[in-house]
C-alpha cells in the first residue's frame, strides 16, 4: 500500500497468539472461497480480502502495520462483526455482565 507509514503493532502478546489463528483462519477460508469461484463471478472483493489478511498476518508476526491500511480495516471491521454474530457474542457479554452482577451481589468480587 502506498503512502502508509510503518509504525509499531503494539498489542499485548495474548492477542497476536489470537490474532495469528484467527487471520490464518480467514485467510484459509478466503483462499479456498478463491479456488471455488466460477467462471463469471468477480473475485475483485475476495482477492482484496486474501491481501489484506496476508499483510495483517506480517504485520502481527512482524510486529510492525503500515498505516492507513483502509482495506484492512475494511476488511477486519467485517470479519469481526460476521465472528461476534457466529459466536453470539452479545448474548455471551450480556450472560457475563449478569452473572458477574449477581457475583457481586453476594459478594464473591470482593478480595
Amino acid at each position: 500500500m502506498g503512502g502508509g507509514s510503518l509504525v509499531p503493532l503494539d498489542l499485548p502478546p495474548q492477542h497476536i497468539s489470537i490474532l495469528r489463528d484467527r487471520l490464518t483462519t480467514w485467510l484459509d477460508g478466503v483462499r479456498e472461497d478463491l479456488e471455488a469461484l466460477d467462471e463469471g463471478q468477480r473475485p475483485d472483493q475476495a482477492w482484496q480480502e486474501a491481501r489484506a489478511f496476508e499483510r495483517l498476518l506480517t504485520a502481527v508476526t512482524t510486529g510492525k502495520i503500515c498505516l492507513p491500511d483502509e482495506a484492512a480495516r475494511t476488511t477486519i471491521e467485517a470479519s469481526a462483526a460476521a465472528h461476534d454474530k457466529e459466536s453470539d457474542y452479545a448474548d455471551v457479554a450480556a450472560t457475563h455482565d449478569a452473572l458477574h452482577a449477581l457475583l457481586d451481589v453476594l459478594g464473591g468480587g470482593r478480595t
